[in-house]
């Protein structure tokens, strides 16, 4: 079965995000509290809840700019550093995408890519740092294998792969010591944490993952 997702597929897609963030804001929060500040869930909820409410007033836009309009709205809301790497992940993987009117996985693998170099520059970090990168980047790379490789899989098992692949990077940053930004304050009791920002990144990769397995 082949991936395939227009406009109003991806309104839902963030519609979905904004809840999910709604019941996973404590969580979160409490994973946040132990390396950082306390808000990171707090900063996610609120952001796609601003997502979805400029989208409801315009419902007129095309993948892109749902992407770059949304993520806009996401880091007027949060005004943090979260704020800032969610704005330029969705901008860089709207522009990939320029004038689509529908995405495919190859389309949603150039995304993903540029999303991650996006956040890599912004945020001056690598995969192994305790970040975001390390629960995106793996899905990342298991979707460029598979079309590398040119896996006989139908392309919902590489979705669920996909998927599967971010989990695993979530459960590596436990072992990893904060390294950057505010975290790295509090690097003597990071190890044993899983990273709030790597979680956040999964739920995302995973609501993405549900939506299209259940759409086929």
């Amino acid at each position: 079965m082949h991936v395939k997702l227009d406009k109003e597929d991806i309104y839902n897609i963030l519609k979905n995000l904004s809840n999910v963030f709604k019941n996973e804001k404590d969580l979160l929060n409490d994973l946040d509290s132990k390396i950082g500040d306390g808000d990171h869930g707090l900063s996610m909820s609120r952001g796609f809840d601003a997502i979805n409410k400029y989208l409801v007033k315009h419902s007129d836009l095309n993948i892109s700019d749902i992407l770059i309009q949304g993520g806009m709205q996401f880091n007027e809301v949060t005004g943090s550093t979260i704020g800032i790497l969610i704005f330029s992940a969705m901008r860089a993987a709207g522009l990939a995408i320029k004038n689509k009117e529908s995405i495919d996985i190859k389309d949603l693998k150039f995304m993903l890519e540029e999303a991650v170099k996006a956040i890599m520059k912004r945020g001056k970090a690598s995969v192994g740092q305790k970040t975001m990168l390390d629960s995106l980047v793996p899905s990342l790379k298991y979707l460029k294998e598979s079309q590398k490789n040119n896996m006989k899989k139908d392309e919902i098992s590489i979705v669920k792969q996909m998927v599967e692949k971010a989990y695993k990077g979530v459960e590596s940053t436990k072992q990893m010591e904060s390294t950057i930004g505010r975290a790295k304050w509090f690097k003597n009791r990071s190890v044993g944490v899983i990273d709030p920002g790597a979680y956040s990144s999964y739920l995302i990769i995973k609501t993405i993952g549900d939506y299209i397995i259940k759409k086929n």
